[in-house]
């Protein structure tokens, strides 16, 4: 009889070699994050801050510093005998035109000075480091060395490399528009005089740089990687005019030089893989695929960094979406094992003298982030989650077995192979109608309905702002444990549209929300500029495909209402003509050309979701009273001529896709409807939809999905990502209650499977599937919609209003481009009067170490 362990060493073996056994259902929810995999992190955990994103070495390796690109911004110091931090030296947004910031870059100098890249600021930081690896809080600066450039586009100085002397730093300019004529840049620093002595012209979006300081080619080659190109460029300091470049896997943003410097290993985060480059010739010698072989088609792992072993014949790769390390046999060209780390890790490093391995993990190892109540970081999605370094003894090959199902199990890649059929049986559904809204908490809404996991004290907009929602939810499907995947828009719109999120968006989200700079970018625009339509790759497109592409892929029909149309905001986009100016309301993705109703108008607080003003005869003077060549009062109303069209026509699309983002709210600006007016509108808007498809032939072929984007517009007592989520359909079985876990992935692969369409990738392909489908259409009556009492939509802003003085000098007509957690008080006090409660000692919940246990 074989033991436990060498049980579990052969499943690992067969998932990932492909032979077929696995094993589920062995870990408890405590352990599952938001995103629908759960977390085994191995070692111990320092905290560092939000969103840590690059490590680097002391020169004689005692000590490791760590970087931030997160919402509160640390440069740490950590002792590696024994795990200490040494220094934390926080980097507060500040205030003023130049909001101080960390980005990507660092990198030791020769002298054991610690070269830091200020992101936005435009200019790098060279903190002096005691022999006791104390950071000195007081940096020198590097004379603002991007300034003057001819253009007034941020640089946003990501990736640092020095040349053997320490006189000459190689600085990544991570920015790329009209200014730069959609070209990236590289500048070349004199240290002894504060001087750009060369801007090397590169590929899209430079991020990491590298240079070689020994050998032959010692001083005479850097390489740096384009996040948007897919390649790496490669350039003689000597010859600074002249790049060459080098193909690789797509978004190349983790470079690695072994050392001898023979090598260079390219971590490829939208391609899942491992290029391995020969310096001497800049060939690719080989590319490793880092996926466990039965997603070995599906993106979702996302290698982000790179370490070599003691010895170099193993590499250890990040993989951000695995929530893991890839142990890489060189000798093979292999993937031979996964280390299970925190959540989204991001940088790594390898203690030469011990074997420990160091990792960066962007979120941290808490699977729950509840904000109930002001802790020590406030209540603010991106501000609570607090990022950590995990800390561990290199793993034997036994162990590395055990920790090689933990994450495999951990990911869900055994429910990849089942098939669709077998997860969900259609009951007869041909039409799919997608809703996305704005940034509300479960609590927010549905915290006052008895049956479900809800907490009333923090319900702001219950059953009398929201009837449709409580009466379809009560009808249909209460969800009280779904999750958005995402923190905010940002990423919530690649969540909610492609199922994942690329390493660009992650890393920049909480950077951007920070207020730290870069512009809301995650739209299908890079800065302004709708890249798509000029065949330019979108730098924050997810890995995989959009649901349209999926949708139009596979012969089905497609309607779109507000997706990915341009924004021609001033404040977010660059003058520059026809050619690459966007233009506002129009699709900016080829794919949604023909496909969008440019009558739809696009994200803004100043123009109605619904009739419901109109209805109880109410106006407001900043309001727009109609749009488009229909001249529609509402976006329900312009949707609603075109549904007309197609019951008449009998041609409705196969799958339709509407934005309703009035429940993100315009605060307490004087003159506009008050946060409840402005919920309910939203509210009324998705009653009078399914009133509509409920009262046409469509109604028993058609299933609506609604659920938010993000839930970072309030607070929730579970987590601050749970969210609501509605199922509407005469197949839904009457009255449902459903406490299992979902998400916005499991919105996706239902929708999928409905359509008959395969998954995008990784995520989406295991989610948790809706399953409380009747065979039979026994929820069949139509549904009429309830509109909201007067006395709710008549609620104006006034100038005695909390705070309308600050709300006033908000953009509400651009998505997210407003303080969210200033938002969010103004929306809390401008209801309940007062501030969140702070609890007598703030309490953390966190998964520290690894489990062994089944559950």
């Amino acid at each position: 009889m074989k033991s436990a362990l060498a049980i579990k060493i052969l499943v690992a073996a067969t998932v990932i070699f492909g032979i077929g056994a696995y094993a589920v259902g062995r870990k408890a929810e405590e352990t599952q994050l938001p995103t629908g995999r759960r977390i085994t992190p191995v070692g111990t955990q320092l905290e560092v801050g939000s969103f840590p994103v690059n490590m680097a070495a002391s020169l004689d390796n005692k000590f490791l510093f760590v970087t931030n690109s997160g919402y509160r911004e640390f440069l740490t110091s950590i002792r590696v005998s024994d795990g200490k931090v040494i220094s934390k030296i926080p980097v507060p947004v500040g205030k003023g035109k130049s909001p101080e910031g960390l980005y990507f870059g660092l990198s030791v100098l020769p002298d054991g000075t610690l070269a830091v890249s200020r992101g936005a600021e435009d200019r790098v930081a060279i903190y002096n480091v005691s022999r006791t690896g104390e950071i000195d809080p007081n940096p020198k600066f590097v004379a603002d060395p991007f300034v003057g450039t001819g253009t007034s586009l941020k640089n946003n100085c990501a990736g640092i490399a020095t040349d053997s002397t320490g006189s000459t730093l190689y600085v990544a300019n991570n920015e790329t528009g009209v200014e730069t004529n959609m070209k990236g840049s590289l500048s070349v620093v004199d240290l002894r005089s504060g001087n750009v002595t060369a801007r090397v012209t590169t590929g899209g979006f430079p991020y990491a740089v590298a240079s070689i300081t020994n050998g032959n080619k010692k001083d005479r080659k850097v390489y740096v990687s384009s996040e948007r190109d897919s390649l790496l460029n490669v350039f003689d300091p000597k010859k600074p005019g002249s790049v060459s470049t080098v193909k690789v896997g797509a978004s190349p943003i983790g470079l690695t030089l072994d050392k001898s410097q023979k090598h260079l290993y390219a971590a490829n985060a939208s391609s899942d893989t491992i290029s391995v480059i020969n310096t001497d010739n800049d060939r690719v010698e080989k590319t490793i695929l880092l996926r466990p072989d039965d997603v070995r088609d599906l993106p979702g792992c996302t290698p982000t960094a790179s370490a070599l072993s003691t010895d170099e014949s193993r590499l250890y790769v990040t993989l951000a979406d695995m929530n893991a390390v890839a142990v890489v046999d060189l000798k093979e060209g292999r993937t031979i094992g996964y280390i299970g780390v925190g959540w989204y890790p991001t940088a790594i490093w390898v203690s030469p003298e011990t074997g420990k391995i160091f990792v960066a993990n962007a979120k941290g190892v808490q699977s729950r982030n509840p904000n109930k109540v002001k802790g020590e970081h406030g209540t603010y999605i991106q501000n609570i989650i607090e990022g950590t370094v995990s800390v561990f003894d290199t793993p034997t090959d036994a162990a590395l077995s055990e920790m090689t199902l933990d994450v495999l199990t951990d990911s869900r890649v055994a429910a990849v192979r089942v098939k669709a059929d077998d997860i969900l049986q259609n009951p007869g559904i041909k039409h799919v109608i997608y809703i996305i809204k704005e940034n509300r908490t479960y609590d927010q809404v549905f915290g006052d309905v008895p049956t479900g996991n809800g907490d009333p004290s923090l319900t702001l907009f219950g059953k009398q702002i929201t009837p449709n929602q409580h009466a379809l939810a009560e009808r249909f499907a209460l969800l009280d444990n779904f999750y958005d995947c995402s923190e905010v828009s940002a990423d919530g719109w690649s969540w909610s549209t492609s199922g994942m999120v690329g390493q660009h968006t992650a890393r920049n989200a909480p950077y951007n929300y920070s207020g730290r700079g870069r512009v809301y970018d995650f739209e299908g625009q890079n800065n302004g500029v709708p890249v798509d339509l000029l065949n330019i790759p979108d730098v924050a497109k997810a890995p995989g495909a959009y649901i349209w592409d999926n949708v139009m892929t596979h012969g089905k029909g497609l309607r779109n209402y507000g997706f990915f149309v341009s924004f021609a905001d001033p404040g977010t986009r660059q003058k520059a003509g026809d050619k690459t100016t966007a233009k506002e309301n129009m699709p900016n993705k080829k794919s949604l050309i023909g496909k969008t109703d440019l009558d739809y108008r696009l994200f803004d607080g100043d123009y109605p979701d619904s009739d419901a003003y109109a209805a109880h005869g109410l106006t407001y003077p900043k309001r727009l009273k109609e749009y488009g060549k229909h001249h529609a009062p509402s976006r329900f109303a312009e949707w609603k001529q075109e549904f007309t069209g197609y019951v008449k026509h009998n041609n409705m699309p196969d799958f339709m896709m509407l934005r309703l983002g009035n429940d993100h709210t315009d605060g307490t600006s004087v003159g506009s409807p008050a946060p409840q007016s402005m919920v309910a509108d939203n509210d009324y808007a998705v009653g009078q939809l399914v009133e509509a498809v409920s009262h046409s032939p469509y109604w028993k072929s058609t299933a609506v999905f609604v659920l938010e984007d993000d839930a970072q517009g309030g607070n929730d007592h579970v987590d601050a990502h749970r969210s609501t989520a509605f199922v509407i359909s005469p197949f839904v079985h009457r009255g449902t209650i459903d406490h299992r876990f979902f998400n916005t992935d499991s919105t996706l692969r239902t929708m999928e499977i409905l359509l008959g369409l395969p998954p995008m990738n990784q995520y989406d392909a295991a989610a948790s599937v809706y399953k409380f489908f009747d065979r039979q259409a026994d929820n069949i009556e139509p549904y009429s919609a309830l509109l909201p009492d007067r006395s709710v939509l008549a609620k104006t802003n006034g100038t005695a209003s909390y705070k309308s003085d600050v709300s006033n000098k908000m953009n509400f007509k651009t998505a997210d481009s407003v303080p969210a957690e200033l938002l969010n008080d103004i929306v809390w006090h401008s209801i309940k009067g007062s501030s969140v409660p702070v609890p007598a000692t703030p309490h953390r919940h966190a998964v520290s170490s690894r489990k062994d246990a089944d559950d």
